[in-house]
């Protein structure tokens, strides 16, 4: 994902529109994030990756603190609560994770920060300036990822609610901010992906399994509390167990106390809090129901929900104040006194984590799945300083890999995947590679098996190895 909003940046640089290190068109993402990163570079004068790297460091200051703004806005009464959380969001592996790799995820989560912040001074204060941060967010989230349209699901919900005594004000507001949210995001999907290319996202069906990325997500989630220990695992890997037992645990807790359910309900409609439920419950559901199940079954993998952090930690902190406050028999000391105690205990967990986290950082590079290139393996591959040299050399020939990305990311130049694997090679590539002689960069292990192995285009073209060294071999390929 990394390498193709990079090269769609650099490209738009050159000149050569929306498209990618494959001469692919931008189809499968919005195009927001690649437009960003082309203007920081085409202002800073910085490759695309660099200026992607300085704007992921200012990304992570801004949202901690925007997430600062938020929590202490809820917790206005409750300072500690504000403390306690922000540092929950501060000690996030999660959260740096996402900001120490290229993607659209850190911005999204500016995004949906700003939004939450505009949305509480459109209902308290009834500001037109933040009814205009609305309408601007409503267009942004779309356009940086297709998801972002949780954020006008939220606006017009927010909307309704609290203008339910004024239909002009309500169909007023509503109007506008869907239509302004909704026209750019339309064009670049009809007119740009349908019109232009034939196609709504540039992929087939693929498998969605609502029930099997509902469990996975509050897995992921229920890790930034506990850590993957092998014990644990059968529960964790099942989190309706764990959390259907602090359900009941509460349920029985406040059996004799049905004012304290109130409470707690009344809390999430106070104008601070319920509009932050509601998008978290709209963009739980939205992924639940839109993201590929194969590409989500890391349990390390949560770039998605890494938005939630601040939903999470506001739910958390009110069922603590509401629902089991009420039942310690402690002074208002004891019980901020016991809350930091236990914060403080609970902190050892992330502090070991980015402990571990930047110790692998600095021998191998950032070390979570997100990173497949920019890691110590292919910095050490003799394989990646030749080809870098021949792209050098012979900026005119055509460069065809099994591992296109890694080929790009180092070269910043165009790639060519290397031929797929069908029913009859022979017949689909007479003739490869027509007029476009050039090397074929070829990355072991392979783990990409639908690329046809060197052995095999020996079949139907004439090549040539002519460099093996650690990372693979590089053939010299023509047509016969």
């Amino acid at each position: 994902d990394s390498t193709k909003y990079l090269s769609v940046a650099q490209n738009l640089l050159a000149g050569n529109g929306l498209v990618d290190h494959k001469d692919g068109p931008l189809l499968s993402w919005p195009p927001l994030y690649s437009m960003i990163l082309a203007a920081l570079s085409l202002f800073t004068g910085l490759d695309v990756f660099v200026a992607g790297w300085y704007f992921n460091v200012f990304l992570l200051g801004l949202n901690l603190f925007l997430s600062g703004v938020i929590l202490y806005r809820v917790f206005s009464e409750r300072l500690l609560y504000a403390y306690l959380a922000s540092f929950f969001v501060f000690l996030s592996l999660s959260s740096l994770r996402i900001h120490a790799t290229i993607s659209s995820d850190p911005f999204y989560l500016t995004l949906t920060l700003g939004f939450l912040v505009a949305v509480d001074g459109y209902i308290k204060k009834r500001s037109y300036g933040a009814f205009a941060w609305m309408v601007l967010f409503g267009i942004l989230g779309p356009l940086q990822r297709y998801v972002g349209l949780a954020i006008t699901v939220t606006a017009e919900i927010v909307i309704l609610i609290d203008n339910r005594k004024s239909i002009h004000t309500w169909l007023r507001d509503g109007f506008i901010l869907g239509l302004a949210s909704i026209l750019p995001l339309a064009w670049w999907l009809i007119v740009h992906n349908i019109m232009t290319y034939g196609s709504l996202y540039g992929v087939g069906p693929q498998v969605v399994d609502v029930w099997t990325n509902t469990s996975l997500a509050l897995t992921k989630m229920l890790h930034w509390f506990v850590p993957y220990l092998e014990f644990l695992m059968p529960v964790l890997t099942r989190p309706l167990i764990p959390l259907g037992v602090l359900a009941l645990l509460l349920l029985l807790l406040n059996r004799k106390s049905p004012g304290n359910g109130r409470a707690w309900l009344q809390m999430f409609t106070a104008p601070s809090v319920y509009p932050t439920m509601i998008y978290a419950i709209v963009y739980f559901v939205a992924l639940a129901f839109t993201v590929v199940t194969a590409d989500h079954r890391d349990l390390f993998s949560d770039r998605y929900y890494v938005i939630l952090l601040v939903p999470t930690a506001i739910f958390v902190l009110l069922t603590f104040d509401k629902l089991i406050s009420p039942h310690l028999k402690l002074s208002p000391q004891q019980l901020q006194m016991s809350l930091i105690l236990i914060f403080a205990l609970w902190s050892v967990y992330p502090f070991y984590s980015f402990r571990e986290y930047l110790l692998k950082a600095r021998v191998q590079g950032e070390p979570s799945g997100g990173n497949m290139f920019n890691n110590q393996t292919y910095h050490e591959m003799t394989l990646i300083t030749e080809m870098q040299r021949l792209r050098e050399e012979q900026p005119d020939k055509t460069f065809y890999s099994n591992y296109s990305d890694a080929v790009w990311f180092y070269t910043r130049k165009p790639v060519t995947p290397a031929p797929i694997v069908n029913d009859d090679p022979l017949t689909t590539y007479a003739g490869w590679p027509y007029d476009k002689p050039g090397y074929i960069i070829w990355f072991e292990p392979n783990e990409y098996k639908h690329y046809l192995p060197p052995d095999k285009i020996a079949e139907f073209a004439d090549g040539q190895l002519i460099f093996q060294g650690n990372g693979g071999k590089i053939y010299y390929v023509q047509a016969r």
